[in-house]
């Protein structure tokens, strides 16, 4: 009987999956590689020596918001395309479909670190489980890879920083750790992570692994001055207003959209447009909320990850600061949550181990339910602006951080 299930399964899964790529395929035509573009302009400003994180439809907004070393891994994919005016290309189409056939092979691969990272009960448990997950992430992917994003290429260098961290080798670790920052920044929490599990050991190889990654390998490209003036670029339009914002207008994002706790916060006390604010309490007060509620979550996540050492759920580790990764940057689009297939796959396996007691067992499959039913909300503006996904993957972390913190029945 268990065989027969399975098989269907396997043929339902290959079926899906078979429509949902073709379907794709015929969306990419009609969307033309929407996000991708931010990705070539960027390309053609430093082929031309100028600045791809000045915006000239907005100076105010920068599109482009990866570190310089981006334009390395995404000039293959320029191929025939050329820039006519800001964010218009010719002979764009096949740039799209490479794209896309280069994220459908991350995807791919990351399922298949994932199988190797992630511990399970049997072989045959973890496949169905991480089958199972995509199947239930497919419309958050769908939008990822349809909008020809880059989140999935920054969580395949992540996965495979952690794979290579959890197998001791530290360099090779940091120096895809340090390729992922340069897709998606927020991923630096993982720093926390990364010390905490080596005990301060992998300080100098991600320090080795930075200079390599922002320094030397762009320098040799670009050259050291023109490489040295696009990382202060990229501080000041990209980093510096979450870092160190000089007002809470240059932090605020309230695009529906943006699914932040930044933004999620702003949307209950603020309300109008850029530079065109109306608060309900004080903006200082408002930032000092946010900060403190970042620092709480850091410092629980990091506490729950002490504490799971011998759990054999510690691998929920990952989508703990996956979360932070979401929550915590001054805006987060929908896309971005393409990776709640991580969560998933992390949260199932735990499920099925023999040590989860029956309340672990409750609380991880109340969290895939809280993911999934939100996820389900991007199509619905009243749910975006009440940040219905946000407040969804806080209680999914926090159903997260509760199992590990927890003892299994074994201990």
């Amino acid at each position: 009987m268990f065989s027969k299930n399975a098989t269907a399964f396997n043929i339902f899964f290959t079926i899906i999956i078979a429509v949902f790529i073709i379907s794709l395929s015929v969306s990419l035509y009609y969307r033309e590689g929407k996000d991708l573009k931010v990705g070539l302009f960027g390309i053609e400003q430093v082929l031309h020596k100028g600045s791809p994180y000045d915006n000239p439809t907005d100076p105010n907004r920068p599109l482009f918001r990866y570190a310089p070393g981006f334009t390395i891994l995404q000039f293959p994919f320029l191929l025939i395309s050329r820039e006519t005016s800001p964010f218009k290309f010719e002979h764009i189409m096949p740039s799209v479909f490479v794209w896309f056939l280069a994220e459908i092979a991350v995807l791919l691969a990351s399922a298949f670190i994932l199988l190797k990272l992630m511990p399970s009960a049997s072989k045959e448990t973890s496949i169905r489980n991480l089958k199972l997950s995509l199947l239930i992430s497919l419309p958050l992917l769908g939008y990822e890879l349809a909008n020809g994003q880059n989140k999935l290429i920054a969580l395949f260098f992540m996965l495979l920083a952690i794979f290579l961290f959890e197998n001791n080798r530290f360099f090779l670790s940091s120096f895809f750790f340090c390729w992922a920052l340069t897709v998606y920044i927020p991923l630096a929490v993982f720093i926390f992570y990364f010390l905490l599990k080596s005990k301060g050991k992998y300080t100098l190889s991600f320090i080795v692994g930075a200079v390599v990654v922002f320094v030397i390998l762009p320098s040799l490209v670009f050259g050291f001055a023109y490489n040295l003036h696009l990382l202060k670029e990229w501080f000041a339009h990209c980093i510096k207003p979450f870092l160190i914002p000089t007002s809470y207008v240059s932090y605020i994002d309230l695009r529906n959209s943006s699914q932040s706790l930044p933004s999620a916060i702003g949307r209950m006390f603020v309300s109008g447009k850029s530079g065109h604010f109306s608060y309900f309490i004080s903006p200082l007060i408002i930032h000092a909320v946010i900060r403190v509620f970042a620092l709480v979550m850091l410092m629980v996540s990091c506490f729950a990850v002490w504490r799971s050492s011998k759990n054999a759920c510690r691998s929920l580790g990952y989508p703990v600061f996956l979360s932070l990764a979401l929550l915590l940057p001054q805006y987060c689009i929908f896309y971005t949550w393409s990776w709640l297939f991580v969560f998933y796959f992390a949260a199932l396996n735990c499920a099925y181990f023999p040590q989860t007691t029956l309340f672990q067992k409750r609380i991880l499959f109340i969290t895939i339910f809280i993911l999934f039913i939100s996820s389900f909300t991007i199509d619905i503006g009243l749910f975006n602006k009440l940040s219905l996904m946000c407040w969804g993957t806080v209680i999914g972390w926090l159903g997260m951080v509760t199992v590990l913190i927890m003892p299994p029945a074994s201990d």
